[in-house]
């Protein structure tokens, strides 16, 4: 054993000479430099265990594809191999997964039985913060590999840092990460390979725990042996030195994980490979928590370095230390356990790492009912002030007597002003209604607060109306006078709004920028939940409605429902939440799942007379399904219907009615009645023009207007409108979009159908290049099929005629 300073530094001395030689001549060397057996011993072990962890992170060059999955790109490397983003053709769209290609030197036949008999037991982990293991295989040199999921986040501790989150935001990621775990306990499952690297964050927050796909199989009664590559700076004791490993090994690494979310540090440092086998050896303690906090790691945190060595002393270091004891029963009993005390910690009630001294509890009790005991200890001189409080009340119903005659001086005014007397015009519409309105608002009403209610409502009923301009520049008076007065809830629902209108008129960057920021600001506690629901609904939807499509948008619609129905909101917010989770299932192909929650709206709908509008977008998406599913001749009525009434209830001018027409169109193209299609888009394109301008909403209108030039030989009007489409979406919508693949298939179609079959090449394979991997329903199919075709056959054919 290494008992002193000398013998430290003679271990060092020996193990660099060792690395230094190649292997037939380290044993020699050994024995000429060294007379202690028991030196020379410990000095082999090293080189062993160095030998294991090196061979294991070698990797050879990628292949091009391994199995049926074309490799992409490198993803990252480590002890058990290398993983690379893949991607395979699965019902003719390209999907993108995570392969896990292990090193030869961990396929021995063992591990090869294990693998082959334990791979569905991993499978069948379904968790929201695990990554799913969806396929196994040998490559063609004989090497297992594990497919999962691939996770689009950023790594644990840099997306804490980036959102300078807190240390309580920062322990209710920890839990999520910690009921994974726990999860996969419950399952026989070990992790044993627990670190910042293996956790990723998505954008909006969801924690993704890694690498379950090579952890050690639990059996019960029994602790497995460990007999995989480990990660060094976040190894437990027993791995390092060859030990059983348990459940207890991987409540240490979410203690090393707990430790660098909190400190920005490692429970040991940049100690090596050596340095940390040697302190296995000896159970030597970790660092201290708070020993290398430092002003930009408190910076991270939302905080001052003082206030941080505070938070992190006491609780905080008591926890971490228990969780990385050397002995594994000297740790928490379970992940379970461990997330209770996270809990209790999170509710200020006394954590069981501490002492459970009488001062201790007390001072527990203290903070957890300081409100309570303030209130008590008020008591008093509540009594002495209710004369002074009768008062106050009596000030207070003055005060709102004053502001009901001021509302109703304002609102009597207002409809005075918006008269067709006053105004010079033969009838004020809503847009002016409201336009007067917020000029004149400030004038009646004095208190910001009370200001600022009035000034959302008219902002949201001019979003309502169509007014986006307007309403934009109404929300960012709105959103600068809230954050001047500090009020986060009428800041966000500002942003919220702001960031809708800026995606509306397709300028992405700063609508995604605003409408994230609102989401963030949305999940604060305290937030209303009709706050709560709106940040959901419209961040999901312009995410997946722009070319950002992601399963956690999905998620976070459905989430959006259920607060609604739980917390009771307003029947329009609901109904809203429930709208936006109809459509994004049936832009995703699930139309069979969308149509019964449009139907189920139809039904809510049907009392409200003021949900003409509603019922009739209804139609339209109902359809939409119809047509899509093939049933065009049914769909017809329907796209009728859903016309009739945004005429009835908006007027002819109505986007809500020129949304129906480039689908019904498509419709009677597909039944081969084109020159209608043609018709009903040629007369409406005039109203369209003017109505939606230079914005990417209703782009369909020009895409199935040159379709159905297409389709009538009308080539030339075909090729100007698609040029026209793609000038307008570039640089509007994702490069990736669909609506720019449709773009360039018409436009192929046109150039083609003029026999200028070298300029159509060029858009048709863009076309394939976007149409084929982002198709998700069979509707979407038929464009890709028609993509397909038509490239076929330019191919083809000779390309020289212009």
């Amino acid at each position: 054993m290494i008992r002193d300073e000398a013998h430290w530094h003679e271990l060092q001395r020996l193990f660099a000479l060792c690395t230094e030689l190649p292997e037939t001549e380290r044993l020699a060397a050994l024995n000429r430099a060294c007379s202690d057996p028991k030196l020379r011993e410990r000095v082999v072990a090293l080189l062993t265990a160095s030998e294991r962890l090196e061979s294991a992170a070698h990797v050879a060059p990628h292949p091009a594809s391994i199995g049926p999955y074309r490799i992409i790109r490198e993803l990252g490397a480590g002890g058990l191999g290398v993983v690379y983003l893949v991607e395979r053709l699965a019902d003719g769209s390209w999907l993108r997964f995570a392969l896990k290609l292990l090193v030869p030197s961990v396929a021995d036949e063992a591990f090869m039985e294990r693998f082959r008999r334990e791979v569905q037991t991993l499978a069948a982990l379904e968790h929201p913060n695990i990554t799913r293991l969806l396929d196994t295989g040998w490559s063609s040199e004989g090497r297992p590999y594990l497919v999962m999921e691939f996770v689009d986040g950023v790594q644990l501790d840099a997306f804490c840092d980036a959102a300078r989150m807190s240390i309580p935001s920062r322990l209710n990621l920890f839990a999520q990460i910690c009921d994974a775990v726990s999860y996969a306990h419950r399952n026989m499952i070990l992790h044993l390979d627990l670190k910042p690297s293996n956790v990723l964050v998505s954008a909006t927050g969801i924690v993704k725990l890694l690498d379950f796909g090579t952890s050690k199989f639990m059996h019960p009664g029994i602790e497995a042996t460990i007999a995989t590559a480990v990660t060094p700076a976040y190894a437990s004791p027993e791995q390092l030195l060859g030990r059983p490993v348990s459940a207890a090994s991987d409540v240490f690494g979410l203690g090393a994980i707990l430790f660098a979310l909190l400190s920005g540090g490692r429970p040991f440092g940049d100690s090596s490979l050596v340095a940390r086998i040697e302190r296995a050896t000896h159970e030597l303690d970790p660092e201290p928590l708070r020993g290398t906090l430092t002003s930009e790691t408190a910076e991270a945190r939302g905080t001052t370095l003082m206030r941080l060595r505070q938070v992190l002393g006491g609780d905080l270091e008591a926890i971490v230390s228990k969780c990385l004891c050397h002995r594994p029963q000297d740790r928490y009993a379970s992940v379970d356990a461990l997330g209770e005390e996270i809990r209790r910690y999170l509710s200020c009630e006394p954590v069981l790492a501490r002492r459970q001294t009488w001062r201790y509890r007390s001072t527990k009790f203290l903070r957890r009912h300081r409100l309570g005991l303030a209130l008590g200890s008020g008591v008093l001189a509540a009594i002495v002030a209710s004369a002074g409080f009768a008062w106050l009340q009596q000030q207070r119903a003055l005060r709102e007597a004053e502001r009901a005659v001021r509302t109703q001086t304002y609102m009597f005014r207002l409809f005075k002003m918006a008269n067709p007397e006053n105004t010079g015009k033969p009838v004020a519409t809503v847009p002016d209604f409201l336009r007067v309105g917020m000029s004149k608002l400030p004038a009646y009403i004095h208190d910001p607060a009370d200001l600022r209610s009035g000034q959302l409502a008219l902002a949201e009923s001019m979003f309502d109306s169509g007014s986006l301009d307007e309403a934009l520049a109404a929300f960012a008076t709105i959103k600068d006078s809230a954050k001047r007065a500090d009020a986060s809830a009428d800041f966000t629902e500002a942003e919220i709004f702001m960031g809708q209108i800026l995606c509306q008129q397709g300028h992405l960057p700063e609508g995604r920028k605003l409408l994230s920021d609102a989401f963030v600001d949305s999940q604060a506690q305290g937030m209303p939940w009709r706050l709560r629901v709106l940040a959901k609904v419209y961040y999901a939807w312009n995410e997946d409605n722009n070319g950002f499509r992601t399963d956690e948008n999905l998620s976070l619609l459905r989430a959006a429902v259920k607060e609604a129905e739980q917390h009771g909101l307003a029947p329009r917010d609901a109904a809203l939440a429930m709208y936006d989770l109809a459509m994004d299932l049936t832009m995703r192909g699930q139309s069979t799942n969308a149509k019964p929650i449009f139907e189920h709206l139809l039904t809510l709908y049907a009392d409200d007379p003021l949900a003409l509008c509603d019922r009739s977008a209804v139609y339209g998406w109902i359809a939409w399904i119809d047509h899509s599913n093939g049933d065009s001749a049914a769909s017809l009525p329907i796209f009728k219907k859903s016309y009739d009434g945004f005429i009835e209830c908006e007027g002819p001018d109505s986007p809500g009615a020129l949304d129906q027409l480039p689908y019904w169109a498509d419709a009677l193209t597909r039944l081969s009645r084109a020159n209608e299609a043609v018709q009903l888009l040629e007369n409406a394109m005039p109203t369209w023009r003017r109505v939606v301008g230079g914005s990417t909403d209703n782009s369909d209108m020009l895409m199935f207007l040159a379709r159905a030039y297409v389709a009538t030989a009308r080539f030339r009007d075909a090729e100007t409108t698609a040029r026209e489409l793609l000038a307008l979406l570039t640089g509007k919508v994702a490069a990736g979009d669909r609506t720019i693949g449709n773009a360039h298939l018409v436009l192929a179609e046109a150039l083609a159908g003029q026999e200028r079959n070298r300029e159509a090449l060029p858009h048709v394979d863009a076309a394939v290049s976007i149409l084929i991997p982002t198709a998700v329903s069979a509707y979407a199919h038929t464009f890709s099929d028609e993509a397909l075709s038509l490239q076929a056959r330019l191919h083809a054919m000779p390309t020289a005629t212009d």
